[in-house]
């Protein structure tokens, strides 16, 4: 099978986790079959073609002019699909706006099934924006099949078509399918005693890094924060009033990321809204550190509250410190949430998600 696989960014520049879930996608499918990549040029790579690990990398000019960015992708897109040899046979698009927009569009114009892998709470949540709830419904309508990231998404999305779009929820939910993200399990290391808190993520403020700021000054915790964006001064600005140990580290690598999931004594995610179903929890998950999370979307399939994490409100630095400190203080259940949270991930590795999405694909593919 030809699979083409369609997202406004892709690595090495890009660490979002969808963009991280693509290329591991990308990786794994080119084992078996034919994969290319369509995404958006960047500062690091112009626009052209590589090849990497098994699959190639078309990466398309961007139009200078915001109005038109939009249209110039659609066409950009839907000419190097028409272009390609063989013709592909399906189109997998990460997220629904742009890609699952490029996809569905050009896939009924090349007769080529389109796939829409929404990634998170904002593709979904149709009341809080008029573009959201025209475009997102017409889009997975007319997908050949729609995958979400975890149950609580699959709730959510249905809820959202039936208050805001019910002509589209039965030919949604006909083609709704639950997916997980993918990871590699790396070897356990001892949960170090004194670890440091870890947060991952762009500093935006749906990540709620303030909030983790706040509540390791509350707690006399050590933070790291690990990611770039837009909020970093001001975060700065906030670590350097609070008093604590708050180290930021920009955007790392995949090594690097390892090594500060290894030196963590717990991993945080204080996220306010638009996750699907988080990376870092998964990841801290998977390096057997135990984890401290707000309840929104996917984290409530992730995580049971004092089985394999905890869950905590969005927004209450009080609450957050109190678990901080508890983990702190008691080893033992510090330890335990990670041994659960360890058998958790296990269920996530790309060996195991990998026929589950080849059957997706097969079923939703050109015969």
């Amino acid at each position: 099978m030809h699979l083409a696989i369609l997202i406004g960014h892709f690595p090495p520049t890009a660490f979002g986790g969808a963009e991280l879930q693509a290329q591991g996608w990308a990786q794994r499918l080119a084992e078996r079959h034919q994969v290319t990549v369509l995404t958006r040029r960047d500062a690091r790579r112009p626009a052209g073609r590589e090849s990497r690990d098994g699959y190639e990398v078309v990466r398309l000019p961007v139009s200078r002019y915001p109005g038109w960015r939009t249209l110039a992708d659609l066409h950009a897109i839907e000419s190097t699909l028409a272009a390609l040899t063989p013709r592909p046979d399906l189109l997998l698009c990460f997220q629904t706006f742009v890609s699952g927009l490029a996809g569905t569009r050009a896939g009924v114009r090349l007769g080529i099934p389109a796939v829409v892998w929404v990634r998170g709470e904002a593709e979904y949540r149709l009341g809080a924006s008029a573009f959201t709830r025209w475009l997102s419904p017409r889009v997975w309508s007319a997908a050949a099949g729609v995958l979400v990231q975890s149950e609580a998404n699959r709730v959510e999305l249905l809820a959202e078509l039936k208050r805001h779009a019910p002509r589209r929820l039965q030919r949604v939910r006909e083609r709704l399918t639950v997916l997980g993200n993918g990871l590699e399990l790396p070897a356990p290391a001892p949960l170090p005693a004194t670890g440091r808190v870890l947060s991952v993520g762009r500093l935006i403020a749906d990540k709620g890094m303030d909030i983790v700021i706040a509540a390791c000054a509350l707690a006399s915790r050590p933070l790291t924060l690990a990611g770039e964006g837009p909020e970093r001064a001001a975060l700065q600005t906030l670590a350097a009033r609070s008093g604590g140990d708050v180290r930021f580290t920009g955007q790392v690598d995949h090594e690097e990321l390892s090594r500060l999931y290894r030196e963590a004594g717990v991993v945080v995610l204080a996220a306010r809204r638009g996750e699907g179903l988080p990376n870092v929890l998964l990841e801290g998950m998977a390096h057997a550190r135990p984890v401290v999370a707000t309840p929104c979307a996917g984290t409530r399939d992730l995580l049971t509250d004092q089985v394999n994490g905890l869950l905590v409100p969005a927004d209450d630095e009080v609450v957050l410190a109190s678990a901080l400190a508890r983990l702190a203080a008691e080893p033992e259940t510090a330890a335990r949430l990670a041994s659960a949270g360890r058998a958790t991930a296990e269920c996530f590795t790309w060996e195991r998600l990998m026929p589950r999405l080849e059957a997706v694909l097969a079923r939703w593919g050109r015969p």
